[in-house]
């Protein structure tokens, strides 16, 4: 085989390639509606009954059928990619589905009469489909990618610095520093770090399902979210300027000084038998930390809170939710590690107290600007979008 006859090969080879792929971008461009249905779905089947689908195909328009037994994982593929790209509420993601121009028609009723009154045609003459969406990983498209990264990364780091937990935590501290077995305590902390962190972790879990089942409700969902996130920023803002005047006593988002007698008398209680040797304290510290992170989580978990909504409402796949909120829940309990750290070497848990509270209007100012932040966000998200 000659080399002219090797590149009149390989150069009809690539024209075909090309020609193939054209042809084909051409074929999707000129579709003008996009249909997803099943053969057993009865409202489907109404649809067809109906002919309307027939009707449009024979006034010229191209119709993309996606049939859910025809080819499944296609079907859901696509079925998921257009729901992401119109956002489709969850209450309404059902078939039978017609995607035109820059908005859908759900429900067989709402499909035959938007083609018989001539409005679905209007809207294939006026606009082509909006091209479907990518998804990097699961139901995640690249720009959900980014937020929640972004989002894990920032809220993470300022609920580490949240002063509820380390309030509660310096008191804990308080009744070990006098401790002479510095190893003993050395793991009780860590064994009160551990019990936080596994805590959060299982509320974040009843806390994402609990979310989840205001999703298909989005504008109630997003509403509530608007809301919460409006009142904490409000509130710090006003215990910025409350700390700024060193008026400790007029903070408004921090726990109840009830709170802080009832946990203060159990830690007294529990620092009293360590000198025993028994090692039930470090059962007896894991406890604590369980009660501590559940009592604070009403100031604590602002937050964690409003993470957990951006999560849950960008994706229901469980195991990326699970790696995020152990990277959350990491970041959260780490200033409390360094904090152990500190104070235990110190032996004067003053200085890191002073520390905290000279930058208590910072952490608020900081913590007000995020939550006004999500505040905003979800406004543009759901009213302006």
């Amino acid at each position: 085989m000659t080399y002219r006859v090797k590149f009149i090969l390989v150069f009809s080879l690539l024209w075909v390639i090309f020609m193939g792929s054209t042809l084909k971008i051409q074929a999707d461009s000129t579709v003008d509606a996009i249909y997803f249905g099943s053969y057993t779905c009865l409202n489907c089947q109404q649809v067809e009954a109906s002919f309307v689908l027939q009707d449009i195909q024979d006034q010229g328009y191209v119709l993309q059928k996606y049939m859910s037994e025809d080819n499944y994982d296609l079907f859901e593929s696509m079925f998921t990619r257009y729901a992401r790209t119109y956002n489709v509420p969850k209450n309404l993601n059902l078939v039978p589905i017609l995607y035109v121009g820059q908005t859908y028609y759900a429900g067989a009723e709402v499909i035959i009469e938007g083609i018989q009154s001539g409005e679905v045609q209007l809207v294939m003459d006026g606009s082509a489909p909006l091209d479907p969406i990518e998804f990097v990983y699961g139901d995640i498209t690249l720009s959900d990618l980014w937020v929640l990264l972004g989002s894990t990364a920032v809220l993470g780091i300022l609920d580490a610095f949240n002063p509820c937990a380390i309030a509660m935590l310096l008191m804990f501290l308080s009744f070990l520093t006098d401790k002479k077995r510095s190893k003993a305590i050395f793991y009780i902390c860590l064994s009160y770090i551990i019990a936080i962190f596994v805590t959060y972790f299982i509320l974040g879990t009843f806390l994402s399902r609990a979310l989840a089942l205001l999703v298909p409700y989005m504008v109630i969902f997003y509403t509530i979210i608007i809301v919460l996130a409006l009142f904490i920023s409000v509130l710090n803002f006003m215990d910025f300027f409350a700390a700024r005047r060193k008026a400790y006593g007029e903070i408004k988002n921090q726990l109840p000084r009830r709170f802080f007698v009832v946990t203060k008398k159990l830690m007294n209680n529990f620092a009293e038998s360590i000198e025993s040797g028994d090692i039930t304290v470090y059962l007896v510290a894991f406890l604590i930390g369980m009660f501590v992170a559940i009592v604070e989580f009403p100031c604590s978990g602002q937050a964690f809170v409003a993470w957990t909504a951006i999560v849950v409402d960008r994706t229901a796949h469980v195991l990326l939710f699970n790696v995020l909120l152990f990277v959350y829940v990491l970041l959260f309990v780490s200033p409390l590690i360094i904090i152990s750290g500190i104070t235990l070497k110190s032996q004067n848990i003053q200085v890191v107290s002073n520390f905290v509270r000279t930058r208590l209007d910072i952490i608020k100012l900081v913590n007000a600007i995020v939550f006004l932040g999500v505040a905003i966000y979800y406004i543009f998200r759901v009213f302006i979008r």
